[in-house]
């Protein structure tokens, strides 16, 4: 299969090779075609930028003296949670799993994404990991089962999890602000909202296909994260 022409499956395959997680994800060998990379960095700069304006309430409320603080750190901010989001979270455990994937962006993703920040709010949706079934030196394939897709989809959102997780003692014990915008709490804000929005159960979004693997594990995740959103809302955001 050529890379430019993979799909996302989710066929149930009965048999696949069974899993092995034997090897450390040090010793995975994580690869990038040149198309992959370029999108990675196009995706990554215009969803920067769409936050940016989402963080200051939108086109209306955004104060011009501080926008390149705050784009900077938007910067830095989407480029930990959207390329962990993605990469790790995705491609690389998609990858540990015996899987096909590679990133492709979304255009019209991009536009409704800068377009929504000017309202104050990100539409979140710039690309995907596009994940499908490998066949190695012996003709063996490994299918994209429910199972598998549902984990790898999983993985995105719970990565940014982790990040919040990261980020938000680090915003209470040492936070960095500068001209009034707070790094780690910019930080807590991208993460959490790509991890709610992804979990969202509409297709193409991750919660679509988590939701279809395990109805309980969906709604238990997206409860969480719905119930952390709520106690850091009247403080953070």
């Amino acid at each position: 299969m050529e890379p430019d022409k993979l799909f996302l499956s989710h066929a149930v395959t009965d048999g696949a090779p069974p899993l092995l997680f034997k090897k450390s994800l040090l010793s995975m060998k994580f690869t990038f075609t040149a198309i992959e990379v370029k999108e990675i960095v196009i995706s990554a700069v215009v969803l920067s930028f769409a936050f940016a304006l989402a963080y200051s309430d939108g086109i209306f409320s955004l104060n011009l003296a501080v926008l390149p603080v705050l784009v900077l750190f938007a910067f830095i901010a989407v480029g930990i949670g959207f390329l962990a989001h993605e990469l790790i979270g995705h491609k690389l455990i998609a990858q540990r799993l015996g899987l096909h994937a590679e990133y492709r962006m979304w255009k019209f993703g991009l536009v409704i994404a800068l377009l929504s920040s000017l309202a104050g709010f990100v539409f979140a949706a710039p690309g995907a990991v596009y994940v499908s079934s490998r066949v190695d030196l012996w003709g063996r394939q490994s299918g994209v089962s429910k199972k598998r897709m549902g984990i790898v989809s999983l993985s995105g959102p719970l990565i940014n999890l982790l990040l919040v997780a990261a980020f938000l003692p680090l915003q209470l014990i040492y936070p960095i602000t500068v001209l009034g915008v707070e790094l780690f709490s910019l930080a807590v804000f991208v993460n959490l909202w790509l991890a709610i929005f992804n979990m969202l159960p509409i297709p193409p979004l991750d919660g679509s296909k988590v939701l279809s693997w395990n109805k309980v594990i969906w709604a238990s995740f997206f409860a969480l994260l719905v119930l952390i959103f709520l106690a850091l809302q009247p403080v953070f955001f």
